[in-house]
């Protein structure tokens, strides 16, 4: 997960232009930290295939991960 810089002075576009990444960043992660295709991700995804415990524990570090880094960059925002 890269941390970009603050893009502008301008809150809305700056986390519009975060948050539009997501699941983009989301899908790149999981795929990364799981070792996955993104046609096994989206195969997972339609949950036909089941997920062994490490691979829940990293979907959902990823997940935790990326809301931190929305929050991190909201509060950069609150300082000013």
């Amino acid at each position: 997960m890269e941390t970009n810089q603050l893009s502008s002075n301008n809150l809305l576009l700056d986390l519009h232009a975060e948050m539009v990444q997501l699941p983009k960043s989301f899908r790149d992660s999981v795929c990364k930290e799981c070792g996955w295709s993104e046609a096994t991700f989206y195969r997972k995804a339609k949950g036909t295939y089941p997920f062994s415990n490490a691979e829940r524990d990293k979907i959902l570090a990823v997940g935790d991960g990326l809301l931190k880094r929305i929050r991190d960059r909201s509060n950069k925002y609150r300082g000013r």
